[in-house]
């Protein structure tokens, strides 16, 4: 009877600081089950994704449940446990070229609407070809003047983007132009744009 009088305040201390830890160990859990399955926030840090994502930015960030499409923005895992946020131009299986400061996707001009005017992606005339393979992506900054991108370490594998930014349906989209890369001697005939004044031409 002495022996179970003596444990009972024992018990009854240590209870608090149990529960304490039990708590602790269920909170970090939680944490890290939530930076893998639910949405998190990030900084941006640099001028890469100028004008959209300004250095300071913050942006939720979610788990990648759907596929990847063109003008996604997107984290990549560096692997020195830093991401990079950057925006997805070419998908797997395209050929990404370069040609006079455009960017073309399987020969077709690309529209790129958030990129900075009088900003090219190489302002000389420059023509590379890159193959894009199974899961690969391409992926470039905005701030094509100052962005360290695919253009640099090539393309980036499909484990290596972690999350997705969420964006709203009136974020500008890229998009294809009517006109196709030229044959080397030819020239990049642009269509005439419609006299109309409509809204649109404004």
């Amino acid at each position: 009877m002495r022996q179970m009088s003596s444990l009972a305040p024992s018990f009854w201390q240590k209870l608090p600081y149990r529960w304490t830890l039990a708590i602790c160990l269920a909170s970090l859990i939680g944490q890290a089950a939530g930076r893998r399955f639910l949405t998190s926030v990030c900084v941006v840090t640099g001028t890469s994704m100028m004008p959209a994502f300004p250095s300071g930015t913050c942006l939720f960030t979610v788990p990648i449940s759907t596929p990847l499409a063109r003008g996604d923005v997107v984290l990549l895992d560096d692997g020195e446990d830093e991401y990079a946020i950057k925006r997805i131009v070419g998908l797997p299986g395209e050929t990404v070229q370069f040609w006079r400061g455009m960017v073309f996707v399987d020969r077709l001009a690309l529209r790129e609407p958030y990129v900075p005017r009088k900003i090219y992606t190489y302002p000389r005339k420059r023509m590379g070809t890159i193959e894009l393979g199974e899961g690969q992506y391409f992926v470039l900054g905005d701030n094509r003047l100052n962005s360290v991108d695919s253009r640099a370490y090539g393309p980036v594998r499909r484990d290596h983007i972690k999350r997705r930014i969420p964006l709203s349906s009136s974020t500008l989209r890229p998009a294809f132009e009517p006109y196709t890369l030229p044959a080397p001697g030819e020239v990049l005939v642009r269509p005439i744009a419609s006299k109309r004044g409509t809204a649109s031409n404004f």
